[in-house]
């Protein structure tokens, strides 16, 4: 379940220009005003997430009469699920609402068939701060409300607790440092038995910089100026953090350059020849089942700072009529109340993306279902930014994870490699529309 960093790897794609207006497709309101409101769901889930969410429509539609619910894969996983609503969004055959990653809401809110539900999350019914802020964040372009949270997760520290034993290392400690990390990374390397101390993607892909943006966050720097217009990654805190990676990589030869992209990392984890691995929640399932004995630690920090990264995912609400948005809205407001997020949760091993669901009697049984996934809710609070809201995003994504290439490989210096990363993004930024 690694859709938080596939999100930003998608080609840049602008479904603004070629969509037929705001009234199109599926019925109108006066065909549907006697009977049921029927709207369609493209959930773009599987295996049991698919499940969980035909669980819950399926609830919702017999506890509401007057509103129908057709769910529908989209045809396509949700990585998919870009291209497939840019295309339809061009004929009649859209959806009410799709599942869509959180870094694609700059490009999919400048299509007119977007839907604007900023006046109906002002009602206190649907709770809207509860959610957590950066979840908001990332459903809100340009003062707009485009749907609603889906997913939120965030980036964590695994630890295998066998290596980090046969090591001599006792598991991370609350306050670690950064200087902890690559410490730790190089004493739970061996050569000899083909283990190493925690591994990094050189892929190309948004995997590659996911892990990136909270070192430079944590330091006090960013990705792009508040304007969006220039680049700010390879500032002092950019060439600290890629520096501390190059070195781990090149001097202390304790990172696994993994270039798969960041499937073969987490299979030396789970076989026990990777100590520790930055990841999420969307891991655990599978280091269950591979029988990994594993512990979890936020981030390590920088003077006190344990910034994480979250990548939250919307469902996104387009415009047929307004009978339809309103269904919608309706719908999911229901979805993701407390009560059945903790379902959704409990079925998926998701987190929560309310507050409030935290504090529900079934929660606990949701965090002895998941062992480590305690310390991953509560890491949510260390989430306190998205990446930037623009469609230029996925190419500054690429220049900076090919900068990370060539300075972890030893072929660039880390200021020489984001100063060229910053370049290219200055160009493709100052390109208008962005």
């Amino acid at each position: 379940m690694r859709r938080a960093l596939a999100a930003a790897a998608v080609v840049t794609l602008v479904v603004g220009g070629a969509a037929a207006g705001c009234g199109g497709g599926g019925g109108t309101q006066g065909e549907q005003a006697s009977g049921p409101v029927e709207i369609t769901i493209w959930h773009g889930q599987e295996d049991a997430s698919a499940k969980s969410i035909e669980k819950l429509v399926d609830q919702f539609n017999r506890s509401h009469p007057d509103i129908r619910v057709n769910t529908e894969s989209g045809g396509a996983t949700a990585d998919g699920m870009l291209p497939k609503i840019t295309a339809a969004l061009t004929s009649d055959a859209y959806p009410d609402i799709a599942y869509l990653y959180g870094s694609w809401a700059p490009n999919i809110a400048r299509n007119p068939k977007t839907a604007d539900l900023t006046a109906f999350v002002k009602d206190p019914a649907v709770g809207w701060n509860d959610f957590w802020a950066s979840e908001r964040q990332a459903v809100t372009i340009g003062g707009n409300v485009i749907g609603f949270p889906a997913v939120v997760d965030n980036m964590v520290v695994l630890y295998n607790k066998k290596v980090l034993a046969k090591a001599g290392l006792q598991p991370p400690k609350a306050g670690w440092t950064w200087d902890d990390f690559r410490a730790m990374a190089k004493q739970a390397t061996s050569a000899k038995d083909g283990v190493f101390g925690t591994t990094w993607p050189i892929s190309g892909g948004e995997e590659a910089v996911w892990g990136l943006w909270p070192m430079v966050w944590q330091a006090g720097g960013d990705i792009l100026s508040a304007d969006h217009k220039k680049a700010a990654f390879n500032s002092a805190a950019g060439q600290q953090a890629l520096g501390r990676l190059r070195a781990m990589a090149v001097d202390d030869k304790s990172v696994y350059l993994d270039s798969s992209p960041a499937e073969k990392g987490q299979k030396l984890f789970e076989s026990g020849r990777l100590g520790l691995f930055l990841s999420g929640p969307w891991v655990l399932p599978d280091l269950q089942a591979a029988k990994v004995d594993y512990g979890v630690s936020p981030l390590p920090g920088t003077n006190g700072n344990h910034e994480t990264i979250s990548g939250p995912d919307n469902w996104v609400v387009f415009e047929h009529d307004e009978r339809r948005v309103k269904a919608a809205a309706t719908f999911l407001a229901w979805l993701t109340a407390a009560q059945q997020q903790l379902v959704w949760m409990s079925d998926t091993g998701s987190l929560p993306i309310r507050e409030s669901i935290t504090k529900l009697p079934g929660y606990q049984d949701y965090l002895r279902k998941y062992p480590g996934i305690d310390v991953i809710s509560a890491n949510l609070a260390n989430a306190k930014r998205v990446r930037p809201a623009t469609t230029r995003y996925p190419r500054v994504s690429a220049f900076v994870a090919e900068a990370i290439a060539q300075a972890l490989l030893g072929k660039s210096d880390a200021k020489s490699a984001l100063d060229q990363a910053a370049a290219k993004s200055d160009a493709a930024l100052a390109v208008p529309g962005s």
